[in-house]
Formats: structure tokens, sequence, C-alpha cells
């Protein structure tokens, strides 16, 4: 559907991370998570995208971590964003799979969530980087 990943260097397989993978290795990133993400420990595995749907299903991939599990965590935009007034009084945390990869890949090279934040999250999702912190 999208051919943008087609640039990405990854290794396919049909094998769930369930089985490629330690539990307690596999970090299953969700807006729905209480822990926000503090750093990337390259000893960890993090699962993005784990459901990739057009509408969006609060709790959902959440709710497949705690079954198998896993731990969790979400991107920091609540500690590093604040909401932006905009027409629409739209706010979403929630971004699509290569938003996310994004964010963490630009985060990995920088160690600086405001610049992988603000190269990740588009606009549209109306969150602005806080002026505060």
């Amino acid at each position: 559907m999208n051919d943008g990943f087609s640039t990405y260097l990854m290794d396919m397989t049909e094998e769930s991370y369930l089985e490629l993978f330690p539990l307690e290795a596999i970090v299953y990133l969700t807006p729905d998570s209480e822990h926000a993400l503090e750093d990337i420990d390259p000893q960890k595995v993090y699962i993005l995208g784990g459901l990739v749907d057009e509408s969006i299903q609060k709790k959902l991939t959440f709710q497949k971590a705690q079954e198998n599990g896993l731990l969790t965590a979400r991107l920091p935009i609540q500690e590093w964003m604040v909401k932006n007034v905009n027409a629409k009084n739209y706010h979403s945390e929630i971004l699509a799979v290569n938003q996310v990869f994004d964010v963490l890949s630009t985060y990995y090279e920088t160690q600086s969530w405001p610049e992988a934040l603000k190269a990740g999250v588009p606009c549209g999702n109306g969150f602005v980087l806080s002026t505060t912190r």
C-alpha cells in the first residue's frame, strides 16, 4: 500500500516476533501506554505498527501487548509537546508507522527528543514543541 518502506533496510519473515525474541527484550510501542519512552536501548526490540488500520481502535495494541506479557511504551509526545490551538480542535498522538520510525531513527541519531518529535510528528496532529521545557 505504501512503497516508501522499500528504502528501509530490514529483514522480513513470516515468523512472529514472539517466536524470534525473548519476551523480556520486547517493547511494544503503543500510544495507550502509561510509560513514556525515555531512551532507546539497543538491547531491546521495539515493535511498531503492530496494527495497520485506517480506523483508530483505542487500546487494541496495548491490550495485545498485555495479553503477551510485553513491556509497553509510548513516544514522549506529552512530555515534550503541547496541544496547538487549531480550528478543528483536533489533537492526536497516534502516528503512522513511518512517522514513528522517523521519530525513533532521528532520536537515535541526535539523542534529542525535541528534534526527533519535530521531525516525525506532523503539524496536522495538533501538537507543537513546548517552549517551556
